[in-house]
């Protein structure tokens, strides 16, 4: 009987050991990001152990640690169904109660419930609750610091040699930028434990936020010394080569082929799970390696249940690889697949873009661009290039249109006044030569932005002489109005008296100028003694200017 009670008992602790191990092993695979290996391991232990309930909140707690890079729905539910679980293995177990509490921050819903009925369950003296409500707030959609340091520093005064409990600290300090408290956070949990190199990575985002790139690289190389495969050190290290690459154009071919060296590195040592890799396709994405972002994304397409994601990477990577209607396609396909709420402003500025390559599609690119320029200005600032190319192509109409979204741009280039005005300008010709009978709307447009250009830059003597063209045009074929004199007499004192060095290269414009200025002196002044004077300009420019010559006879001069 002694014998029989030895053997179970022996049995017991060695299922108690390969347990306790198991759980060691997929948190530190977690930690590694190795998320596919931990959910693996877990998914088996909550199969093997289903009365334990600490197996459920893990896995549950990895579903959300995964969950906000991409916010992906299906893992938040995922995450709920293993906390229930947990509670219907144990309803006495705190923890699943703050991953219920996480899961509604994770929704943008109120954990206040949840949270506290993980605090009643909580023993007086356990500190472990308020750990891990501390970590929800901080880690949720939208971090709620204040709240968490409330519960994290309640943890500390419960348990100050738990180096979990620093690490959340530094995390919560770094997430108000207070880096200095940050540090000396991180600092201790390391302290504390020598093995929790996590903290050391840490220290080297604080110094790669403060732009201490050198300071960052060498505490990576640190975690490398005392651990050749911790994946996280790599990942980070290649993050800040990618940022100290930009500082330096000398430099910076060098340091993104180390930055992508590196981040090969993590890949390696992850488990290249679909997480791990869309993580990758964020780092190709600002390291502008679109060929290989391109590749990437065509593999995870192939995968079972992709994330949608993949097809915003390629679209975004055909685009800048020139493969337009590749990237068009898979942005519709992207917007139909997501929720509203995923659509940000890239993606239709993207798809307008991609759309704008294709003449047939010029209306709906534009639409598009327009719904990116709403949501953020900024965009706008793409559509001077769009328009120009649009202007050179001589589509003068769709110019002006790109043009109008390009003004939202709040540092929009005093330039692309000028082409806005000339699109107008050249678009009210084309329909008048057209047959197409303009409306004087399309010239009123453009007075005013060469109105506004010369208003910003009075030196700018094209723009004088736009104005006195859009005028004239406006003033009747007799002239009589001589709306456009005042910007001819502009233009001609800016290129004769105040630069008279361009004289020479705009005599053709003169000429033009003079014209009309001696037209308007004769015509509604009566002037002919100073609409001679004009004249004899023209003709000392262009001595054979029959329109010149005929109107000296007309005027009773001598030619």
């Amino acid at each position: 009987m002694n014998k029989a009670v030895k053997i179970t008992l022996g049995l017991m602790l060695v299922g108690s050991a390969v347990f306790a191990q198991s759980l060691a092993d997929a948190r530190k695979a977690i930690d590694a990001e190795q998320y596919q290996k931990g959910k693996a391991l877990l998914k088996t232990l909550t199969t093997s152990q289903p009365t334990n309930p600490e197996n459920f909140f893990v896995l549950g707690n990895l579903y959300l640690t995964t969950s906000p890079i991409n916010q992906r729905p299906d893992y938040i539910d995922s995450a709920k169904a293993s906390f229930d679980k947990g509670i219907a293995a144990d309803a006495e177990f705190a923890l699943n109660y703050v991953g219920l509490g996480a899961v509604e921050l994770a929704k943008k819903g109120n954990p206040k419930a949840n949270f506290d009925k993980a605090l009643e369950l909580t023993k007086r003296k356990d500190h472990v609750t308020d750990l891990y409500i501390g970590k929800a707030y901080t880690y949720a959609a939208v971090p709620k610091i204040p709240e968490a340091l409330t519960h994290l520093e309640k943890a500390k005064a419960l348990d100050e040699k738990d180096a979990q409990v620093f690490l959340a600290l530094g995390d919560a300090y770094r997430a108000q930028m207070k880096n200095s408290e940050a540090f000396s956070a991180y600092r201790t949990a390391y302290d504390l434990d020598k093995t929790l190199i996590r903290s050391l990575v840490e220290l080297g985002k604080i110094n790669k936020l403060s732009k201490a790139y050198p300071e960052a690289i060498e505490e990576y190389n640190k975690v490398i010394a005392l651990d050749a495969n911790y994946g996280p050190a790599y990942r980070e290290r290649a993050e800040a080569y990618q940022a100290w690459a930009w500082s330096s154009q000398k430099e910076y071919e060098g340091r993104i082929k180390q930055a992508l060296e590196n981040y090969e590195k993590y890949m390696d040592l992850t488990d290249r799970s679909l997480d791990s890799r869309l993580r990758h396709a964020d780092f190709l994405y600002l390291a502008k390696d679109f060929k290989a972002l391109e590749a990437e994304a065509n593999e995870m397409a192939k995968l079972e249940k992709a994330n949608a994601r993949v097809l915003r990477y390629l679209a975004y990577s055909s685009f800048e690889n020139g493969n337009y209607a590749a990237s068009a396609q898979a942005l519709k396909d992207f917007m139909a697949k997501v929720e509203p709420a995923r659509i940000i402003s890239q993606d239709y500025l993207y798809l307008g873009r991609a759309q704008m390559k294709d003449t047939t599609q010029l209306d709906e690119g534009m639409a598009n661009i327009t719904k990116a320029v709403e949501m953020d200005s900024t965009n706008a600032e793409v559509m001077s290039e769009i328009a120009l190319a649009l202007y050179k192509a001589r589509k003068y109409e769709e110019a002006a249109k790109a043009y109008e979204i390009a003004m939202k741009n709040p540092d929009v280039a005093l330039l692309d006044y000028f082409y806005l005005g000339s699109s107008y300008y050249f678009d009210y010709g084309a329909k008048k030569a057209a047959e197409q009978n303009p409306s004087n709307d399309l010239l009123v447009k453009a007075d005013s932005a060469f109105s506004y250009l010369v208003q910003r830059a009075p030196t700018t003597h094209q723009g004088w002489l736009y104005r006195g063209r859009i005028n004239r045009l406006l003033d009747g074929p007799e002239d009589e109005k001589g709306l456009a004199v005042p910007f001819y007499e502009k233009y001609v004192n800016l290129v004769t008296v105040e630069k008279p060095e361009l004289a020479a290269a705009n005599g053709t414009n003169l000429v033009q100028a003079y014209t009309y200025l001696g037209s308007v002196a004769a015509r509604r002044d009566g002037d002919n003694a100073k609409a001679k004077e004009y004249f004899d300009k023209v003709l000392a420019l262009d001595p054979n200017n029959t329109t010149a010559q005929q109107a000296i006879k007309a005027i009773g001069g001598s030619k």
